[in-house]
């Protein structure tokens, strides 16, 4: 070859490394009108996306969006849709510049404090929806509440359901309120502020009250409805208990301990109980944007496309519960999945789980495939979940993530309504498909679940071929991973749809700190070609719980913990009923080898145990191996996060 010829050669191939992709940069505290240079950035993250859906219609290279450090403010969530896809194959990035820290903050400063009385102090807020948390120089705050949970002493009233309502199953009624002794209940104020919260062995339920009322010595709550009346007659342990403990909250009467505030949305007044802040110099943050990023394709043949998300940090999202008809409550089925349907005898599998719906997710994704998130960081949210890939999302990954001190857990995949797929209820037919080929890997989670606490820390439903593997997760109050829904003795056929799935290599324990039932790792219905294998599982009362239906599982090679001194009933496998079946458990190495197996065709083979000596070296390599690979293990901070508690210490329904 000509040596000219070859230089130019080698030149023309290196402009094409050094040009194989296109970049763009955005700075919070850059001024308007820039370039989206280096030199002379965009000023905000919607002006640089506007720029990349002018160039991206036929992409030949990928584009990469550096967000430098500093708080991208949002009063509502940024929406990506099909117009702000990669195309042909390649990728739009928005990324971490370098080493800085770009935070996307869906909350606004309150400034202005004034002093009431004592430690409590006082600020305007231009806002009219329920302020349901608050920051102080950076650590959460508690909605007004009592510190001992108290009793109720009945239900009151009647609420008629017709049964020809669009949230309505049947015909029925349902209470319409709830008695206290006013002694112990106030007839607060402003009553439509106020929330009841309920933990029953699974399930924890938060009422929202719409008026007070005071006869003689009896306070009546009244429900806002028609939640209240989908919310207490729900069946089995999520039906409502009127004579048992509730957390009454979200009362300025209440505020009487530090760290507590409290929102007058008529006179647009919050007020803090001080622990001792200057409150001339304290950053007090309120969450305002409804969400943070939804990412929304048309349907299952025009999805949204290879976007990725990388080293930002997301903080400071809103969210006021679940919503009918202006009401509001979160009543959970199990896990992710909200009554949202009265149904008169509280049965929901006789709806063929139609009466569910999930929460909106900080970030929310259906109609999607190949988006990323990796080396992110999600502090400080309020939504019930962090990132919820709700329907019809492909090839997604969730992988290196930092989760931490969250009203919610932090991921959901799928929704029970796809127990059938196309049958209209959730979705139109054409917008309707299960999330498959999803990664959640190397996550660090903890104090997660903190309000909404019947969530485990990573859902998934009627899902296929999802891994969820690789995630350190400790400190929950209910379980740590669940794959699938339906139950054996729903009276329904099992779904066909889930297959294929993983919860391997996971680090996971100190679960069921305040509900009981579940496992750190919980499965559900029928699941063909799918495994849990590899998990280090400690301190956990039901460690691996394949519960009624659960079928077509390998259980393999974990590492399971499970002795906790004076306690007993802690099973490694839990395998309760007969309807389970096909569930192979082999070559696996516990403390305890306590077991309940019932299962049809459900073979435990090679079980080494340990009670009174230490795991052999077999069984250490695994430990070791499980949770955070080594390019994520920087996500593990030197010193174990400080627990969170939102609720009194003794608020809980557990035998841990």
């Amino acid at each position: 070859m000509n040596y000219r010829l070859y230089l130019l050669l080698i030149a023309f191939l290196s402009a094409m490394i050094t040009s194989a992709q296109k970049e763009y940069h955005v700075s919070p505290t850059a001024t308007k009108n820039g370039k989206g240079t280096l030199e002379s950035p965009f000023n905000s993250l919607e002006v640089a996306k506007r720029k990349v859906t002018s160039i991206n219609k036929n992409m030949k290279e990928d584009i990469v969006v550096y967000l430098h450090g500093g708080t991208y403010n949002l009063t509502s969530p940024i929406i990506f849709k099909e117009k702000d896809s990669g195309t042909n194959q390649h990728t739009i990035t928005y990324r971490a510049y370098n080493k800085e820290v770009p935070t996307i903050n869906g909350g606004v400063q309150v400034t202005g404090w004034e002093k009431v009385a004592g430690n409590i102090y006082k600020a305007n807020l231009n806002r009219d929806s329920k302020l349901r948390t608050l920051f102080v120089n950076g650590k959460r705050m508690r909605m007004a509440g009592t510190e001992v949970p108290v009793k109720g002493l009945g239900p009151w009233g009647n609420f008629e359901v017709e049964g020809t309502e669009s949230w309505a199953f049947d015909a029925g009624s349902a209470l319409d309120g709830i008695k206290f002794k006013t002694a112990e209940v106030a007839a607060y104020r402003n009553a439509e502020d106020v929330e009841l919260v309920q933990c029953n062995v699974w399930t924890e339920k938060i009422y929202c009250i719409r008026e007070s009322e005071q006869i003689a010595d009896t306070t009546i709550l009244k429900l806002q409805q028609p939640y209240g009346a989908i919310a207490t007659t729900m069946g089995w342990n999520a039906k409502i208990n009127h004579r048992m403990p509730f957390v009454v909250r979200n009362a300025y009467e209440l505020l009487d301990t530090p760290g507590e505030f409290y929102f007058n949305r008529k006179t647009q007044t919050l007020y803090y109980y001080s622990n001792g802040e200057d409150m001339a110099k304290a950053e007090v943050i309120v969450p305002t944007s409804d969400g943070l990023i939804r990412v929304e394709g048309t349907s299952t043949k025009s999805r949204v496309k290879n976007i990725h998300f990388e080293g930002i940090t997301f903080s400071y999202d809103h969210w006021n519960l679940m919503e009918i008809e202006g009401s509001h409550a979160f009543a959970g089925v199990q896990s992710s999945a909200m009554a949202t349907q009265f149904i008169s005898d509280g049965n929901w599998h006789r709806t063929e789980y139609n009466c569910t719906g999930i929460p909106r997710g900080s970030i929310e994704i259906s109609n999607a495939e190949n988006i990323s998130f990796e080396n992110n960081r999600f502090e400080g949210l309020s939504s019930a979940i962090a990132i919820n890939m709700v329907n019809d999302v492909k090839n997604g990954k969730v992988n290196g993530n930092y989760f931490h001190d969250l009203l919610g857990n932090t991921v959901n995949v799928g929704h029970p309504q796809h127990y059938k797929i196309g049958d209209g209820h959730l979705y139109a037919p054409e917008e309707e498909a299960i999330c498959e080929n999803i990664n959640i890997t190397n996550n660090y989670i903890r104090n997660v679940c903190l309000d909404f606490r019947q969530l485990e820390g990573i859902t998934a439903f009627f899902v296929a071929n999802v891994k969820v593997d690789h995630n350190d997760i400790a400190r929950m109050p209910y379980g740590a991973i669940t794959i699938g829904w339906w139950w054996g003795n729903s009276g329904l056929p099992a779904s066909t749809v889930a297959k294929n799935n993983s919860m391997s290599f996971n680090k996971a324990g100190d679960t069921h700190q305040a509900l009981k039932d579940g496992g750190i790792i919980y499965s559900l219905g029928e699941q063909p070609g799918s495994v849990i294998e590899g998990n280090y599982l400690y301190r956990g009362q039901r460690c691996i719980y394949p519960d009624d239906g659960s079928a077509y599982w390998t259980i393999k090679r974990n590492v399971v913990d499970n002795r906790i001194p004076h306690k007993k009933g802690i099973f490694w496998l839990h395998t309760w009923t007969d309807k389970c079946h096909d569930i192979i458990a082999t070559d696996n190495f516990v403390k305890d080898n306590n077991i309940k197996n019932n299962g049809t065709n459900c073979p435990i083979e090679n079980t080494e145990s340990f009670v009174r000596r230490d795991f052999s070296d077999e069984a250490k390599a695994i430990m070791k191996a499980a949770g955070i690979q080594d390019d994520y293990k920087h996500l593990i901070p030197a010193k174990e996060p400080k627990k969170i508690r939102l609720y009194p210490k003794d608020f809980k329904d557990t035998d841990h």
